[in-house]
């Protein structure tokens, strides 16, 4: 909260007592004004309805198969070997990159975006899933194992749970990436969305919908980790005490 009064304080000096122009840096009541308008059009609101929906669908495809290709190669010394170097190579390509090469296959469709989405996602998700599972202690396995249990029960009593922190952890940063993904894409070629509308604010030169529409995507943004990646890990992670064991095992 302090942050956001000094970033406020600061926007209004730059406005107010330094007399930056309008054009160059507007002023929080042009941006709340240009967001006033926006809501009132249905615009706004019709273009974040559109960039969720977009998230939403490339996220979770870009989850589920992470985890699950994760958990495969996660449980193998030497496919975790084998995969490495490409993860390494994949993971160092910015998602901006792919999204030329997604207009050339897909289109500006629903594809395209989808595409970026789960480019953005999979890779984080993937390496953070072997990571967590292959950091989990054999003994636990063996244990379950010696009580007379099952493969399919060590897998849904130790190694999911004792991996979830670190799957969390690929899934928040990779929603990061995909969010900032999806926006570029956006701007690049998509009919609608957050970021056709701050790209059609640029071809006007209107700064105060530029800026508004950046809140708007930094506030979505904020919101998407807290209801999504937050409320997971309160109801799994921090009540089942993962959490504290996933510390203990970086401190080591």
């Amino acid at each position: 909260m302090v942050a956001i009064l000094l970033l406020a304080l600061f926007w209004w000096a730059l406005t107010n007592v330094f007399g930056v122009p309008e054009y160059i840096f507007p002023s929080l009541s042009s941006v709340a004004a240009a967001l006033w308008e926006a809501l009132l059009s249905g615009r706004l609101l019709d273009d974040t309805r559109i960039s969720i929906i977009r998230l939403l669908l490339g996220a979770v495809v870009g989850i589920v198969s992470g985890i699950a290709l994760g958990f495969l190669v996660g449980l193998s010394r030497t496919a975790r070997i084998a995969v490495e170097p490409l993860i390494n190579a994949f993971s160092g390509i910015a998602g901006i990159a792919w999204i030329p090469l997604a207009l050339a296959w897909f289109g500006t469709g629903l594809a395209m975006s989808t595409f970026v989405i789960w480019n953005g996602m999979f890779f984080v998700v993937f390496a953070n899933t072997i990571l967590g599972v292959s950091r989990v202690p054999p003994t636990y396995a063996q244990a379950i194992f010696t009580l007379g249990g099952d493969r399919r029960e060590v897998l849904r009593s130790v190694i999911l749970p004792g991996a979830l922190p670190d799957i969390l952890t690929g899934v928040r940063v990779g929603l990061a990436f995909a969010w900032r993904s999806l926006i570029a894409a956006e701007l690049m070629g998509s009919p609608m969305g957050l970021g056709q509308w701050v790209n059609e604010a640029a071809t006007y030169q209107r700064t105060d919908r530029i800026l508004a529409g950046c809140l708007t995507i930094a506030v979505l943004g904020v919101l998407l980790e807290a209801l999504m990646v937050s409320w997971i890990a309160r109801r799994t992670v921090v009540r089942w005490g993962t959490v504290a064991v996933a510390e203990e095992r970086k401190a080591r």
